[in-house]
């Protein structure tokens, strides 16, 4: 069997859901006289404790801090944000109002009344993708013999978006035909390297490093971070024209899939592969999937399909009837292969 029914159940087991630390919650709010800043309240299921627990698990490269639930203390997430140059700290609980099944995200900062609260708020929304629903590909998924234990195990886990498009853009760049974990790694270089930093209560955080950081740095600099010539070259001059204001990133986020693809594959190191997976990881946009990405058609084609790696167009064809969904499908089964709930092999 490539399903590993222990592990299934002991995870299902160990994260029942978000309700158990809902009285701690509110006696943290109440104790801190007012502190919470904002709420984003998430369409369809989503459990942060589970996040939690599958991506602390992730290889990282440094911006995201998962904290698994302790005993009675809730789940947590921090990341450093940089907004108009304020370096803002973000810490997100989980609320489930027991009247409500919508779950509530509690979001702080710190310091607890940043300049850019308003610009921080949309940041942060955006990153959560709170409008986006997992009701409907759990239908279809429970359905599928394949995917429907997973979907048990895995539910309400949902991905972040990058928390800007730019840093999106450097994630597709630095991927390219390089394994994950290497990518990843090279990040956490980038990031230790070009990345605000604050420490608070003993713990450093650092922010993903901004188009103007990236466009002040030549290409031996990034040489020495390990990324090659070609790559250093080609974030160098994506990192120029968005600093310039030369090229709007960020306003791709209003552009139909034809048209973001169309502007992305006119920068230099931007083809298909990149252009789609920035729609689908980037973007949100769960209909898209990046059809020529090798890892994909190997995870898919193997638990999916006939056991094997899949051309591209088999690859597509077999995606069709997950319609808006199929972005989902990819994750699940690549969430469910890092964790060890499937058979793994290397992607």
């Amino acid at each position: 069997m490539i399903l590993k029914p222990s592990r299934l159940h002991a995870f299902a087991f160990l994260f029942p859901g978000p309700k158990v630390f809902y009285k701690d919650l509110k006696k943290s709010k109440e104790s801190e006289g007012g502190k919470m800043n904002f709420e984003i309240r998430m369409e369809g299921p989503y459990d942060l404790s589970r996040c939690a627990w599958a991506f602390c698990h992730f290889p990282q490269d440094g911006t995201d801090v998962w904290i698994p639930p302790r005993e009675t203390l809730p789940a947590e997430y921090h990341r450093l944000h940089l907004v108009e140059e304020e370096p803002i700290l973000i810490s997100v609980q989980q609320e489930f109002p027991l009247q409500d099944d919508r779950a509530r995200l509690i979001v702080r900062t710190h310091p607890a009344r940043p300049r850019n609260a308003s610009l921080l708020e949309q940041r942060v929304r955006w990153q959560f993708h709170g409008e986006a629903s997992l009701d409907g590909f759990y239908r279809k998924a429970r359905k599928n013999p394949f995917l429907g234990p997973l979907v048990k195990a895995l539910y309400g886990v949902k991905p972040l978006r990058p928390s800007t498009v730019f840093e999106m853009a450097v994630i597709a760049l630095s991927e390219q035909q390089i394994s994950l974990n290497a990518a990843i790694q090279i990040r956490s270089r980038l990031v230790r390297a070009l990345g605000e930093r604050i420490v608070v209560e003993g713990r450093e955080y650092r922010a993903f490093p901004t188009a103007r950081a990236l466009a002040g740095r030549t290409v031996r600099d990034l040489r020495k971070l390990s990324l090659s010539t070609r790559k250093a070259e080609y974030l160098i001059d994506l990192a120029r024209k968005v600093a310039q204001e030369v090229f709007d990133l960020e306003g791709l986020r209003e552009r139909s899939n034809e048209e973001v693809i169309s502007a992305l594959t006119s920068l230099r190191g931007f083809g298909q592969w990149s252009a789609e997976y920035l729609l689908a990881r980037g973007l949100g946009r769960t209909e898209v999937v990046a059809g020529g990405d090798l890892g994909i058609q190997t995870l898919v084609g193997k638990y999916l399909g006939p056991g094997r790696r899949l051309t591209e167009k088999e690859l597509r064809k077999m995606l069709e009837e997950w319609g808006p969904h199929k972005r989902w499908v990819v994750f699940y089964l690549f969430c469910a292969s890092r964790l060890g709930l499937i058979g793994m092999n290397r992607l």
